[in-house]
Parts: C-alpha cells; structure tokens; sequence
C-alpha cells in the first residue's frame, strides 16, 4: 500500500531527475550538434537511448506509484520497467567502453571488452527477469522466489557496480601506463585524476541504490534509478568532452592551419635537413620533420578517434626554398640559438620510446 511518505520521497525524486536530466539532454544536445555525422555516430545513438531508457522508468514508475495501474503489479508493467532498466544498463556500460577505446592500443582488447562486458551484464539481466518478476507479483508465484530475490536484487546491483568500477578503472590505468608513463605525455596526468573522482561519484549512485533497497515500498526504489543513471551519464558526456579537449591540446593541427602549411605552438621539429646548390643563385632547400599526437573527428565524435586506433602519433614533412641571403641569416639565428632543431613538448617521447611494437 502506498502512503503519503512514499509519494514525498518518489515527487522528490521525480523532481530531481526533471532538474538534472534538463541539463543532461542540453549537453547531449550540444554534443550531438558538435558532431561532424551524428546519423553514424555510435554514441549519439548510445546517449540517447540512455536518456530515453531513464525517462520511460522515469513515467512509468510515477504512474505506477499514482496508483494508475491499480494496486498490484502486472507482468506486463513490471516487464516494460525491466526492459527499459536493461537498456540503461547496457547502454551505459557501452558508452563507458567506447570511451575506453579512444586511448586503448590494441583493437582485439576494445572487443573483449564490449563482448565480455555485454554478456555479463545479459547475464545478470536475464536472472533479473527469472526471479524480479514472479517475487512482485500480489499474490507472489511463490514464497521461494520472495527469498531468493531478496539477496539476489542486491546482489545483482553490486555486481553491476563491480562492472562499472572496473572499467572506470581500467581507464585510468591505461592513461597512466600507456600514454603517461609510456609515451611520457604528462599532459594525460589530469584526465586520470579527473576520471578517479568521478567514478567515486559513480560508485556512489551505485550504493545509493542497494541502500535504497531496504525501503519497505519497492516503487520508491524504482524513482532513484532515473537519479543515478542520469548523474552517471553526465559523468560520462563531461569525460567526453574532456578528452578530446585535451587531445587537440596535445598537439592537434586545426583544419586553418592545415590549409597554410602553418604549425601550432604545441609542435615538436624532430628534424631539419639542408639540400645546396652549386650555381650562383643556388637556393636552399629545408625539410622539416614534426610529429603530434593527434584525435581525428570533432569534438564529441568517438568513432573518429576509434577509427584511426585513438590518440597516436603523426609525422609530417615540410620541404620548402630559402635564397642564398636568407640562409646566412639563419645560420646564424641556428649558432646563437646553440642547436640546429628544438624539441619542445612532451610529445617528442612518442618518437623516442614508442613502446613495443604492435601484435598483428
């Protein structure tokens, strides 16, 4: 039987998810116009349907709790409140994956994970359905699955946070190790540390969620899933966004730059070569050699980023003529500068220590 208390608690959740699912659909929306190909894009599909999965529980379980479908559960209402929580589940964790795979080195790694990922998930969701709805229905099935989905529900949601906490950490890892660490970007550093405290947030909602589980109604329980899906796909948009703002940090060329043959200040001249001739009016000719760390795509297209095997390394060649009077002069800027080439960035250890080579 619902009471008064109960409604409060749902409306107060209700109105949470209203107000910060209003910010989330805005990002999602800006991402979604920032993106070069938005109808190919996996993850606008992915972050919409999250945002459509929460707002569906989000209805139904507030009709449900208004009494709109009458005093016991149906099968029906209690499976279109699991399919719609299936889809936020999956879709998440894919997203979380997908980001992944912007930084990972090796594509056999990015398919272990979203295969291995979504089966254990299907997994727990297909015990979910077995044992959720026979347990809610009034009268119970049976005593039996009353019991057993009393340890099972929670623990079916620590075993999703387990999923969510190894992947974010996962994440971490392989910034440090690969592009701090191995590649010596310090620049990364942060990204690391940003993504360490968001996913204690993350966490967080997780275990709001399985204490939440002892409220003696179980339609309250349902309002708090929109709440922490909805700050967990805001947690993943930010990441988005900072990751690609920090890759064109690193040294991505814009596409004005590209068009005058200019350099950004974050390049790193690995190389510079003199070619003279024997004529009077002889001219010199410069080749220059740069490498940049670079993320293809806009700023929220993943896929671009995936495609080219995520953030890796670019070399370009600059060959131009400089006159006999010219290269005088920049002989001398090359002994008063005391080097012939500079090495700026800390990109330069991409060229360096490239690490071990790649398995086919």
């Amino acid at each position: 039987m619902t009471s008064n208390l109960d409604i409060q608690v749902s409306s107060l959740a209700a109105g949470f998810s209203i107000g910060f699912g209003i910010l989330t659909v805005w990002e999602a929306v800006k991402q979604t116009r920032r993106n070069r190909n938005p109808l190919r894009s996996t993850y606008i599909y992915m972050l919409w349907g999250e945002i459509v999965a929460n707002l569906a529980i989000l209805i139904v379980g507030y009709l449900w709790i208004d009494g709109h479908f009458g005093d016991s559960p149906t099968v029906l209402l209690l499976f279109f409140i699991l399919f719609f929580w299936v889809f936020e589940i999956q879709l998440l964790m894919q997203i979380i994956i997908n980001r992944i795979a912007v930084i990972a080195e090796r594509q056999d790694t990015i398919w272990k994970l979203k295969y291995g990922t979504a089966i254990i998930i299907t997994a727990i969701n297909v015990a979910v359905f077995c044992i959720f709805i026979p347990s809610h229905l009034v009268p119970p099935v049976s005593q039996l699955y009353v019991d057993i989905n009393k340890y099972w529900d929670r623990t079916s949601k620590c075993l999703i946070l387990l999923v969510d906490a190894t992947l974010n950490y996962y994440f971490s890892r392989t910034v440090r190790k690969r592009l701090v660490e191995q590649h010596g970007l310090v620049k990364y550093a942060p990204l690391a540390k940003f993504n360490d405290k968001l996913m204690v947030l993350s966490v967080l909602m997780d275990v709001m969620l399985i204490c939440l589980m002892s409220l003696p109604n179980s339609i309250v329980f349902v309002q708090f899933h929109p709440v922490a899906y909805m700050v967990k796909l805001n947690i993943e948009m930010s990441m988005a966004t900072l990751i690609t703002r920090v890759a064109r940090d690193a040294g991505i060329r814009d596409e004005e730059n590209d068009a005058s043959l200019s350099y950004s200040n974050n390049r790193s001249q690995v190389g510079r070569s003199n070619i003279h001739h024997s004529h009077n009016d002889a001219v010199l000719m410069n080749t220059y050699h740069t490498t940049t760390v670079e993320g293809r795509g806009s700023e929220e297209d993943f896929e671009g980023m995936n495609n080219m095997n995520g953030i890796h390394r670019r070399v370009d060649v600059r060959i131009e003529s400089i006159s006999n009077s010219e290269t005088a002069s920049n002989h001398e800027l090359d002994k008063v500068g005391g080097r012939s080439f500079d090495r700026v960035e800390d990109e330069i250890s991409l060229t360096n220590h490239p690490g071990h080579p790649r398995r086919a």
